[in-house]
């Protein structure tokens, strides 16, 4: 052992020793929890203690009482006994546990609540890899001294104690269910659910054990961290085994499925140990007991008619409901009765009224005793509550993004509704008015369904987004091109973007392929060219342009404007559609002559005053291209 955890238990044991004693007759049983905390190997460690709160001293500035702030529990390994390490759990709080019959226990001043401890450990993964594994303990002194069936219970402690494997086997200890409030009616059967549920899904065997008295006595009332040989059982009373830890004609078993059973015929207080063992791939991994008492007493034989539950003044077994919409299950009103429901067997803590609201699927049963006198108390039939199937709510559409000036519908569960069903289609949280499974809609938007069940009030919702899309796209209205030449249609499209699909038509003429953005084209004849530009989500937008064939311009050399009427103008022939610009420059590079277009020859005058003969440089613009050239003026 480390010289560190020889000091942090030599603390322990000294704060523990220097405690001012207390008897521990108020604690009534109990037992150990162990989970993983979720950081690797840490666990979550819980001591409960089910205390008698009669015998509960509280503390005062002068005593401590003898409800301990904390506790501290020791593992040791299973092979040698020998001490590992030590956690320290503290007071977390304490709850009330709801007896069922409530006159029975006014009259057996029974009252009893559940005191939770809980502390962190992290387990060195070189200390705890054994493979038979360790235990954990946890020693008080004494018990109650009205315990029938051991004896010397006032001198007598009691252990409480778990196994749990090495580190590389990851586990969860079992845990038992938490027990209700009941007693022993004698010579009347009786039962109670002492069952545990296993986080890992492991096998689980129940037993009755003796119970433990462990090393502890009225001097020595607290647990040291010394090793031990072993922890030793109570001592029965005369002619008590575990055969018959409570006896009767049917004494006291216990079940595969953990359920106690027992028709007891001695009053008394009894002592019991339920050991529930951890089986994996048909080993044993671990094993945790809970200590607990039972109070047999002679229970007037007078015994209510058995509750019936009904629903909506009806009497079920069977019922259905949603979860957005409890229902009231309830049975007869009296002043005389008491009632408690249970849901799965277990008491439902502050569910003592005629009537529950049922949130939770299970089986609810409610149990009826007397107000004002203690006697047997009656339960009623199981009801079976579950959940309804859940309404279908399903919104579809052949896609999600409406385009410019289009509509779309939307269909719930497929465009119908089962009889009995009723539909609201609401849009941006705003109710629409269409009734039916089929909404058309040409505007984007968050669109809901709810569907309600008239019989059952269950009701079902989707959504869907609608978004919407929208571009232009704009082509020239006329393009010319040369006869045996081609040009470029280059298409505007905004927004750009690189997700557009492209489709040109027809293809005659197209030299480029015809799914890229721009075309080229050389036509034969006069051809009106169509893009057609779908983006990814399905919209479409089209654009036309007319390209026309031009015949090829004949630009002559020389004129001579001397008004022969024979080539007295610089014509220039098939410049229809063609010259975007021309200018006409001297020598020193002045524009004599400019025009727009071609809508008339250049005569051969500056400010209308003929130009001297000589060479004129030009420069044509058309829509391809600049022709640049010179005229020859002649006289």
């Amino acid at each position: 052992m480390s010289r560190g955890l020889v000091r942090i238990l030599f603390f322990l044991t000294l704060l523990i020793c220097c405690t001012p004693k207390a008897n521990a007759n108020h604690i009534v049983g109990g037992e150990l929890k162990m989970r993983p905390n979720g950081n690797i190997n840490t666990f979550e460690v819980t001591l409960i203690q089910f205390w008698d709160e009669n015998n509960i001293v509280d503390a005062t500035p002068t005593s401590s009482g003898n409800r301990d702030a904390f506790a501290v529990l020791f593992i040791y390994q299973k092979s040698d006994n020998r001490l590992i390490d030590s956690v320290r759990v503290n007071y977390i709080n304490s709850e009330t546990i709801a007896y069922q019959n409530k006159a029975c226990a006014v009259v057996r001043s029974l009252n009893t609540t559940i005191g939770t401890y809980r502390g962190l450990i992290t387990l060195n993964t070189n200390k705890f890899n054994a493979a038979a594994g360790y235990y954990m303990v946890w020693e008080r002194c004494c018990r109650n001294s009205d315990i029938n069936n051991i004896i010397d219970p006032g001198n007598s402690g009691m252990v409480f104690y778990i196994e749990f494997p090495p580190l590389q086997i990851r586990n969860s200890s079992p845990e038992f269910v938490p027990p209700n409030g009941q007693y022993i009616c004698s010579n009347r059967p009786f039962s109670m659910n002492m069952s545990a549920t296993d986080a890992d899904g492991d096998e689980l065997r129940y037993s009755l054990v003796t119970p433990l008295r462990g090393n502890t006595d009225a001097q020595r009332p607290t647990g040291n961290s010394a090793s031990k040989r072993g922890y030793p059982t109570v001592n029965w009373e005369s002619g008590v085994t575990l055969a018959n830890v409570i006896s009767g004609s049917d004494p006291l078993k216990i079940s595969s499925s953990g359920i106690l059973t027992v028709t007891a015929d001695r009053l008394g207080l009894y002592v019991l140990t339920v050991q529930c063992e951890e089986m994996r791939n048909g080993k044993r991994i671990g094993l945790v007991r809970r200590d607990f008492q039972l109070l047999v007493i002679d229970c007037n034989d007078d015994q209510p008619e058995q509750p019936v539950i009904k629903l909506l003044s009806k009497p079920v077994t069977e019922v259905s409901f949603c979860p957005e919409s409890p229902i009231q299950l309830e049975t007869e009103i009296s002043a005389d009765w008491s009632y408690q429901w249970q849901l799965n067997g277990l008491n439902i803590p502050g569910e003592t009224n005629p009537t529950i609201t049922v949130k939770d699927s299970g089986q609810y049963s409610v149990v009826k005793s007397y107000t004002k006198k203690c006697s047997r108390d009656t339960s009623s039939q199981t009801v079976y509550a579950h959940y309804a199937d859940p309404i279908l709510a399903l919104i579809s559409a052949d896609k999600d993004t409406l385009c410019r000036g289009e509509s779309m519908k939307l269909l719930a569960n497929d465009g119908s509704l089962k009889t009995g069903e009723l539909i609201v289609w609401s849009k941006d949280n705003a109710v629409v008015g269409e009734k039916s499974a089929i909404l058309s809609v040409s505007e984007p938007g968050s669109y809901v369904i709810e569907i309600t069940n008239q019989t059952m009030g269950c009701a079902g919702k989707d959504t869907i987004i609608i978004g919407s899309e929208a571009f232009t796209l704009s082509l020239p209205d006329r393009k010319g091109v040369l006869e045996g030449s081609r040009t470029t249609l280059t298409p505007t499209i905004n927004p750009p973007n690189l997700a557009y699909t492209y489709a040109w038509s027809p293809p005659h003429g197209i030299q480029s392929a015809i799914t890229e953005k721009n075309a080229i084209v050389a036509p034969a004849q006069e051809t009106v060219y169509t893009l057609t530009v779908t983006s990814s989500n399905g919209c479409v937008e089209e654009a036309s342009t007319i390209v026309f064939v031009v015949d090829k311009m004949h630009i002559p050399n020389t004129f001579s404007p001397n008004g022969d009427g024979h080539n007295d103008t610089f014509q220039i022939y098939n410049a229809k559609d063609q010259i975007v610009e021309m200018r006409i420059f001297n020598r020193w590079g002045e524009v004599i002559f400019q025009s727009s277009g071609y809508n008339q020859p250049w005569d051969g005058t500056y400010k209308t005053t003929p130009v001297p003969a000589g060479s004129y440089p030009y420069v044509i613009k058309t829509a391809e291209r600049d022709l640049n050239g010179t005229i020859q003026v002649l006289k």
